[in-house]
């Protein structure tokens, strides 16, 4: 291994991204610069977050470290099934569908179009479920010590359009672009000619910020296209569909563009799309039951789980024994489902 692996800090963008908030926000006069450096050293480093976010904000995560807190077993009451949530998408849900992506994607001469085409719909569902995973439990771990989190997601499977999608994923790192860079540069306060380069500097940088490569450039680029497209139809014609065929169109279109993103370099991106098309005779290789039957709970679960907001709302809201079951059967397929090859965080590498 290269000296720079060795010693690169550990998410390091999310480091960056929050040590520039502080500075902007000071220079802004929106918060007073903090004195303790203990408090201001934990807010960058803190361990929960510290790897693949939420990028939080002084103003927020500041005033949480700022608290003074007794413990009480009602942070583990909070924490632990935020924890076990994280936990089961991410060694039942996304570790099995990485598996099924990986062997898809490295042998793909030999794999019948319909082996691509799920492939691509699961990569969309695992890095979904090993980001959001490790957003719940960061939130857990930090209401062990009595300290909030703010939510990274809002359930973007159940998005009506791309421009909705946006609002859904990844909020921390959305919201950062359009307070420290899109608001800087005008925003939508502006001729339609710079909103639009608004939009796909925006978008561009996001790209650039997960890799600095062509293909991540590219991922972004054409989410400002179609997200662009989707404002401008929506203001011009008033288009009303079945909200299912809406998420529907929404998650085969995200799926799509991540091809982008699972893939290093363009040409193996160009590889997977043509794959998708009718070729040979090969074997078809169907998912397992057990991981679909995993992947229908979950977004069951999302679909009641959304309308209190978050999983915090979901489970303080429960009765004890609505809560036992689900909790119950969570761990059940922690312990029994989870996948064999205990893959890394995709976000760890950001």
């Amino acid at each position: 291994r290269s000296v720079t692996n060795e010693i690169l800090p550990i998410g390091l963008s999310f480091h960056t991204f929050q040590s520039v908030s502080y500075v902007v926000d000071v220079y802004r006069e929106k918060i007073q610069p903090e004195k303790h450096l203990g408090i201001y050293s934990t807010y960058v480093l803190f361990f929960p977050q510290m790897v693949a976010g939420p990028i939080e904000r002084f103003s927020t995560l500041g005033n949480e470290l700022k608290k003074s807190v007794t413990f009480t077993v009602s942070f583990i009451k909070k924490a632990v099934p935020l924890i076990i949530i994280g936990l089961f998408y991410k060694m039942v849900i996304a570790d099995n569908c990485g598996e099924y992506v990986n062997e898809t994607y490295q042998n793909l001469k030999l794999q019948n179009n319909y082996n691509v085409l799920i492939a691509v719909f699961l990569f969309c569902i695992q890095i979904y479920s090993d980001f959001f995973g490790y957003s719940l439990i960061a939130q857990g771990s930090a209401q062990l010590f009595g300290i909030k989190l703010i939510d990274n997601f809002s359930f973007p499977f159940f998005s009506t359009n791309i421009v909705d999608f946006w609002k859904k994923w990844h909020i921390s790192l959305t919201s950062w672009f359009r307070d420290y860079v899109y608001i800087s540069l005008g925003g939508n306060r502006t001729t339609t000619f710079k909103y639009v380069l608004n939009i796909i500097l925006i978008f561009t940088l996001s790209g650039l910020w997960h890799g600095a490569g062509f293909n991540f450039i590219l991922w972004g680029f054409i989410h400002s296209v179609f997200y662009l497209i989707t404002v401008f139809c929506l203001s011009k014609f008033n288009l009303k569909f079945p909200l299912i065929i809406n998420y529907l169109y929404t998650f085969i279109l995200v799926s799509f563009i991540f091809v982008f993103f699972r893939s290093g370099e363009l040409k193996e991106s160009i590889q997977i799309l043509r794959g998708i098309l009718p070729h040979g005779n090969q074997l078809f290789k169907p998912v397992s039951w057990i991981l679909l039957m995993n992947i229908i709970f979950i977004f069951s679960l999302e679909f009641f789980v959304r309308k209190k907001f978050n999983y915090e709302g979901f489970f303080i809201e429960n009765s004890f024994t609505k809560n036992t079951a689900i909790l119950c059967f969570l761990l059940f397929g922690i312990v029994t489902f989870s996948g064999i090859d205990n893959l890394q965080f995709i976000y760890f590498q950001f």
